[in-house]
């Protein structure tokens, strides 16, 4: 999944697509204030943003979710760090290459009468 918008609407579709997954803020970007940046849900992260930092709600984001990387970046603050690390422990369907033999496909997602 990768959606460039506003980092509100990122996390919103990130709560909306996997509302499993946990968000860790890197602590380089947001001054934590003796707050945990860890173990966030996308909504509470909306919550404090909005009450700490409301302009970079409006920021541009990309975010991405494959099977390289979990993350959420403002290109204009940091493109190299992210905001955040999504720690995925909800589903992401496992990557199978264009190549691969279809009986593993099959093993992977067996038929369910």
């Amino acid at each position: 999944m990768y959606l460039h918008d506003n980092l509100q609407v990122c996390l919103y579709a990130l709560e909306s697509r996997y509302p499993n997954h946990i968000v860790d803020i890197s602590p380089g970007i947001i001054e934590s204030r003796g707050v945990s940046l860890t173990g966030w849900r996308a909504p509470e992260v909306v919550k404090m943003l909005a009450r700490t930092a409301p302009q970079l709600l409006e920021a541009p984001a990309e975010m991405i979710i494959d099977y390289g990387a979990c993350a959420i970046y403002l290109p204009d603050i940091s493109a190299t760090m992210p905001l955040c690390t999504i720690q995925c422990l909800g589903k992401v369907p496992p990557y199978m290459s264009p190549g691969e033999n279809k009986s593993q496909q099959k093993d992977l997602f067996p038929h369910v009468p």
